[in-house]
């Protein structure tokens, strides 16, 4: 049963499963029940948290920066007593499950498709500015980004019910773009490239088109990371071959937590 968030952290959740906290969290201008495919594939072999960002679903609020989000996932988090979790974003989640490893105990990061480069991203986005702030924002969103995110690539009974949960609201897109906006893509990236030099846990990046090479290069600087490029299966790749994401997925967390069990081992060791 969905259960809300108390008032001090407003944020919307379910709960399912047992075992390693894994925390789902969609893209913007959808909702936590866009994950229901994988959470009905890996049963009871994790505890699935998924959660409505701010201003989605259930969720009151409006867009934040990623790092503000991330601590208040954060406080979400502590409120429910789970510890380390590992942390799996679509989309612009991809990039919060990142920032929140940076700064936070977790056991590992997923990113699905995701790029760590944003500088073309974000120089679309300020091109489109006046479309998107004007009478035009909704024709722009549909025609420039909706239409790329390869929807029908999805089985149709899984489209509709993720298009069923779609909220695309002009005052919130730009909530959530407001850095991108705001901040020269240079300067932006080159925060974002610090934060993410602060990843240490392994991450999973999935992506279901060809990445950039500055995508390629940089997920190389991290530590212990596994990405895999799934052609044709478009932005929502997980959804697309739900199957193969829960097995890769589940695969992750048994290696996050081998790996969090032998640093315990090796500490006690000392």
């Amino acid at each position: 049963m969905p259960i809300s968030a108390p008032a001090t952290h407003p944020l919307a959740y379910e709960l399912s499963g047992r075992g390693v906290p894994v925390v789902l969290l969609h893209g913007l201008t959808f909702e936590r029940r866009s994950w229901d495919p994988i959470v009905d594939r890996l049963g009871d072999d994790v505890q699935c948290i998924a959660v409505d960002l701010p201003g989605h679903g259930q969720s009151r609020g409006s867009g934040m920066p990623l790092e503000q989000l991330a601590g208040l996932l954060r406080r979400q988090l502590d409120e429910l007593g789970v510890d380390r979790p590992v942390i799996v974003g679509h989309s612009m989640s991809g990039g919060l499950a990142l920032f929140y490893a940076a700064e936070h105990p977790t056991r590992g990061a997923v990113s699905v498709d995701s790029p760590l480069d944003v500088r073309a991203f974000a120089t679309l986005v300020r091109r489109l500015e006046p479309a998107l702030r004007g009478e035009a924002f909704t024709e722009t969103f549909e025609r420039v980004f909706q239409a790329s995110m390869g929807l029908d690539r999805l089985d149709p009974d899984i489209r509709a019910a993720v298009m069923a949960g779609q909220r695309v609201d002009q005052r919130l897109v730009l909530g959530y773009w407001a850095q991108l906006l705001d901040t020269d893509p240079e300067d932006l990236q080159a925060r974002v490239d610090r934060i993410m030099l602060s990843v240490t846990v392994p991450v999973l990046a999935i992506f279901g088109r060809e990445p950039a090479p500055s995508d390629h290069d940089r997920l190389a600087r991290l530590p212990a990371v596994e990405y895999e490029i799934w052609p044709g299966r478009g932005h929502f790749a997980h959804l697309a071959a739900p199957d193969r994401f829960t097995d890769r997925l589940r695969a992750f967390v048994e290696r996050c937590a081998g790996e969090r069990t032998r640093q315990a081992g090796a500490g006690q060791a000392r």
